[in-house]
């Protein structure tokens, strides 16, 4: 064999060998975020076993990341729409717990309450706490679910009056421009 031939053997060798490598990387975020993609369609065709396992995965990949409350709030809204809201209470209360400036997470958690019939309860206990001022969120939306919804909105106004700067303030002060809307 000619070097020439030899060379050209070689560096063809090289070119196949560097093209041949590839990322092994397992990115667990990426792939908890497709089944949750997936979980959705699934949910969208109601075929909820489907979603049900496919919102599990997403969370097994990331338990306790910010990104994940999402996946909880999709496991418990198909909980709820198969019949078994006590099963969707625990994933709306970790929704809250991972994310806490989310209001929609609180507004789900309230209305479940609500159909658990929890709603004194829970309001006796978020309105006798005061570890945290977001507590006076849930105290609001549970005076709402509980019937009480001028006392629910004078809670979530002074709740936007003492915390302005806050993300979660936004959407409550969207949520109170409905709400009064409904009223009148």
């Amino acid at each position: 064999m000619s070097l020439k031939k030899a060379v050209i053997i070689i560096i063809i060798a090289i070119i196949f060998q560097c093209g041949a490598k590839a990322d092994e990387t397992i990115k667990a975020e990426n792939n908890a975020y497709l089944h949750n993609n997936k979980g959705l369609l699934y949910l969208k065709e109601e075929y909820y076993f489907g979603a049900i396992k496919e919102f599990e995965m997403a969370i097994d990949l990331l338990p306790n990341e910010q990104a994940s409350a999402t996946f909880y709030v999709n496991l418990g809204t198909t909980y709820e729409k198969i019949g078994y809201p006590e099963l969707a209470r625990p994933c709306f209360e970790k929704a809250v717990s991972i994310n806490v400036l989310n209001f929609d997470y609180y507004k789900k958690l309230a209305e479940n309450y609500k159909k658990l019939s929890l709603v004194d309860e829970k309001l006796n206990a978020y309105y006798n706490d005061t570890t945290s001022p977001l507590n006076d969120v849930m105290t609001g939306l549970l005076y709402i679910q509980k019937g009480e919804i001028e006392t629910g909105i004078i809670v979530l106004d002074d709740f936007c009056n003492k915390e302005p700067n806050l993300i979660i303030t936004e959407g409550i002060k969207e949520y109170l421009k409905n709400i009064t809307k409904e009223k009148l």
